[in-house]
């Protein structure tokens, strides 16, 4: 019988690093802070979307935004459900509405998966350091480190995957078809937040057509030079084919009602389909390619842990014989598919440092077949006190590092941050302020600058208009006006140059007051003609 310390061990070293991490990396002082910094576009359309659930009825079937567009802001993704939006904004409701609480659960919901990955490498080894310092390898990374302490839907739907392949691997263990269908449940979630996350889900796929021709359990029967056949990865064919369906299902049904909102209220706004490499020509690719180089490569990792892990990669790649038949052949379908989702939606990589983290299954594969390397070849070298001394090393790095990244892209002075007028980030004192002036949620304004469609909405917690969509033109008279005809009542503009604008006079006829003389706003209902 095991003691309490070898039972226990695993899930509080691994609770301790994570914690110590996040204390390391200053999650306590950005629990506090509203969507900022590295594509804060995204950010603030994701806490939108929370936020306008928490205040205006928890109806699943309502999502809306701060920017109105042409439907009163009612919008989804046929593509991404919010599920993850929702859930947070039921967390608004007991413990109020707080940015932090969406930064918390989304890092949890990935720490969650962290654990039962790693937990999977643990009861294969039996080494409870290793595979809890290859988590902490992961949140070495600057961009999961950032973003899943964060708003994005990317984050919480890889953590769902990985939770359904945690439930898989229990099935392919145990044998036991509800460990099946709970991981279908997850996968099911997953794709619905973010498709883009059912990759593994693929995978697994793949591996059920071999295991039916035979394929998998003859590799593996080679690979052990033994007469008796290998085991059957499914041990179930006709019960398991209704789970695949199962979450096509739940995929399509969403699509078909996504795409009906959308119509109803005119609108249509997340990205769904494909900016491939081949859509644009050479020099906009190498342009892509000298952003990627010079702007985001050192966020995906330390070049040196990047090329570390590569190499790693290109050994296990020459161990065949060395490794389980279908977790080689899972990561030959993982290359494939990052490849192939990389020149797909190699365009976005320009400025989207966040679509990597759709890859993070590739480095901790690589990590755990290289871990399982030395544990079944090495097993005196996994548990030898250089060796676990020399991870902690890295992990150490690679969290020096990244904190250097974080701390960057909070800094006021940053590129990722000068942007934006700060007063802009002091959400609560901003919002009393427009509340004294009488102008609440669901207030319609227009605020400039901003191209973007809820950076600035969000803060302030209005419904309104920005310079979005109007073809790189800033806001003038005539538009301003245009507005308050369709509903609009003031106009909040957050810099003094535009204070100086021509074309903007004749709207700031009517000042109602200002924040800390850098945000003004004005009345524009006298602006509004009528029929």
């Amino acid at each position: 019988m095991k003691s309490w310390r070898e039972r226990y061990q695993f899930p509080i070293f691994f609770i301790l690093l994570m914690c110590s991490l996040a204390w390391y990396y200053g999650y306590l002082e950005i629990f506090e802070f509203s969507p900022r910094s590295t594509h804060q576009w995204r950010q603030a359309d994701s806490a939108s979307l929370a936020y306008n659930y928490y205040q205006d009825g928890l109806n699943f079937f309502k999502p809306r935004m701060h920017y109105i567009m042409g439907g009163e802001g009612y919008v989804t993704g046929s593509g991404e459900a919010p599920i993850f939006y929702y859930l947070v904004a039921l967390a608004y409701s007991i413990f109020g509405p707080e940015d932090g609480i969406f930064r918390l659960l989304s890092w949890l919901s990935l720490i969650t998966g962290f654990y039962l990955l790693a937990k999977i490498l643990y009861q294969v080894t039996k080494d409870w350091f290793s595979p809890t310092l290859l988590a902490g390898l992961l949140m070495g990374s600057p961009v999961v480190a950032f973003y899943s302490y964060g708003f994005t839907p990317n984050v919480p739907a890889q953590g769902l995957a990985m939770i359904g392949i945690w439930f898989f691997y229990r099935y392919y263990r145990d044998k036991q078809l509800k460990h099946f269908y709970w991981s279908m449940l997850f996968y099911t979630l997953a794709g619905l937040i973010k498709i883009s996350a059912l990759m593994s889900l693929a995978i697994i796929i793949g591996l059920f057509v071999l295991d039916l021709l035979g394929i998998v359990s003859k590799l593996e029967t080679l690979r052990r030079s033994t007469a008796n056949e290998a085991q059957r990865i499914f041990k179930h064919t006709w019960t398991i084919i209704p789970g695949f369906l199962l979450v096509f299902a739940g995929l399509w049904t969403w699509k078909l009602w996504a795409d009906h909102y959308n119509e109803i209220h005119k609108t249509s706004y997340f990205l769904s389909t494909i900016r491939p490499y081949w859509s644009i020509d050479e020099t906009g690719q190498q342009y892509v390619w000298e952003r990627i180089r010079t702007i985001w490569f050192e966020a995906y990792y330390h070049p040196k842990t990047f090329w570390s892990i590569t190499a790693l990669g290109v050994l296990v790649l020459l161990t065949p014989r060395r490794q389980n038949s279908s977790v080689y052949l899972s990561l030959l379908a993982l290359m494939t598919g990052c490849t192939a989702f990389f020149l797909l939606w190699f365009r976005q990589f320009e400025g989207h440092d966040y679509y990597v983290i759709e890859m993070i299954l590739l480095p901790i594969l690589i990590l755990g077949m290289a871990i399982y390397l030395v544990h079944q070849y090495l097993p005196k070298v996994l548990i030898h006190w250089a060796f676990r001394l020399s991870l902690f090393g890295v992990v150490a790095f690679n969290a020096y590092h990244t904190k250097t990244v974080i701390d960057h892209r909070y800094d006021p002075d940053s590129v990722f941050m000068s942007y934006f007028n700060p007063d802009l980030f002091r959400t609560d004192e901003l919002r009393s302020f427009l509340n004294d002036l009488g102008i609440r949620w669901p207030e319609k304004v227009v605020v400039a600058p901003d191209t973007s469609p809820n950076n600035t909405l969000y803060h302030y917690n209005l419904l309104g208009w920005t310079e979005l969509y109007m073809g790189g033109t800033p806001m003038h008279a005539d538009r301003v006006k245009q507005i308050a005809q369709a509903g609009g009542n003031y106009l909040i503009i957050h810099d003094k140059s535009y204070l100086e604008k021509e074309n903007l006079q004749e709207v700031l006829t009517y000042p109602l007051g200002n924040f800390n003389n850098s945000i003004f706003v004005y009345d524009i209902r006298n602006f509004r003609t009528q029929d």
